[in-house]
């Protein structure tokens, strides 16, 4: 770890580099539209950086919507408990945030500021260490976080490369060995569905995800599926426990696999999937879902009938998401 302090800009500017030796084999999501996701100042703060790239004749940096998220948390966490570190009391390493919230990397760096301006903290970190990181081909991707407080920007940069945001691969039951079937015949191209009808048991944020799970399903021609009230309740205890006790997996500490779980409490199936997901609203974990092939499979798998949805506010990306299926 390096340290670096430029007073001449008026701020504190830190660098912290660590790269792992291994390399991660599938394509990272496709880039997300960082308007989206970034304040003014965020926006500000990732231009220049793209444009300090462009001058060294440096690809852009992807501005990805959950490393902006985790290094949000990350600043808010040192504008709120006075401290001034790469490890956080709360969350741990960098390394430990990444991890908690699914991202793989093969490199990673974390660069830390406090300025009264977004400018006067760039041309701090540009002048010091952390220049390496903004300019590093290691780097595709980069996440801004800044709040202010008292006049002064606490400012967070999470830079990653050969990065791939996840969910843990989906666990769904082995398919059975198919049968032959007849050609099928054209089918007429879906009626649009009506407008869902709230279904009673769930709150704003799971009725949301399953409304956005159907209409999926619609475009793809396949039956909706019907909420099930014991696998909601399922999924919430999933995600309460994994918030609870710090992980992110299919196989629960308290209740072990999804499979064992809905055995433990009555649920019968033929099929069964799950779907687990870290984010801080319901749109960005659906898209972050669709992106991944085996998420968007089982969302779109014609063997599943039911579905429990849970969605738990917490956790180091702000809310957990489960998707429990059967069939």
């Amino acid at each position: 770890m390096r340290f670096s302090k430029n007073l001449k800009f008026g701020l504190i500017a830190t660098l912290f580099l660590l790269a792992l030796a291994f390399s991660i084999g599938a394509a990272a999501p496709a880039p997300a539209d960082a308007s989206l996701s970034c304040t003014a100042d965020e926006q500000s703060m990732a231009d220049l950086i793209n444009q300090a790239r462009h001058d060294a004749n440096k690809a852009s940096l992807v501005v990805d919507p959950v490393l902006s998220n985790l290094a949000r948390i990350k600043a808010q966490d040192i504008a709120s408990n006075g401290y001034f570190s790469h490890n956080s009391p709360m969350y741990g390493s960098t390394c430990d945030m990444l991890r908690a919230a699914g991202v793989q990397y093969s490199s990673a760096g974390e660069s830390l500021c406090k300025a009264m301006t977004v400018n006067s903290a760039f041309q701090g970190l540009s002048a010091g260490g952390s220049r390496s990181s903004i300019l590093s081909s290691s780097y595709d991707r980069v996440g801004v976080g800044i709040i202010t407080k008292n006049n002064y920007k606490t400012i967070v940069l999470l830079f990653t490369g050969g990065q791939k945001v996840i969910t843990p691969t989906p666990t769904p039951t082995p398919t059975p060995t198919p049968t032959p079937t007849p050609t099928p015949t054209p089918t007429p191209t879906p009626t649009p569905t009506p407008t869902p009808t709230p279904v009673s048991g769930l709150n704003a944020d799971e009725q949301r995800m399953f409304d956005l799970v159907n209409q999926e399903r619609s475009k793809a021609g396949l039956q909706p599926l019907q909420i099930d009230l014991t696998l909601v309740k399922l999924a919430r205890m999933k995600g309460q426990d994994m918030i609870d006790k710090n992980y992110f997996d299919h196989t629960s500490p308290t209740y072990g696999s999804p499979f064992d779980m809905m055995k433990t409490y009555g649920v019968q199936y033929r099929y069964a999937g799950e779907n687990l997901a870290g984010a801080p609203t319901v749109d960005s974990a659906h898209t972050n879902l669709m992106n991944s092939s085996g998420h968007r499979a089982n969302i779109l798998n014609s063997n599943y009938t039911k579905v429990g949805i849970g969605v738990v506010s917490g956790g180091p990306y702000g809310k957990m998401f489960v998707q429990m299926f059967i069939g």
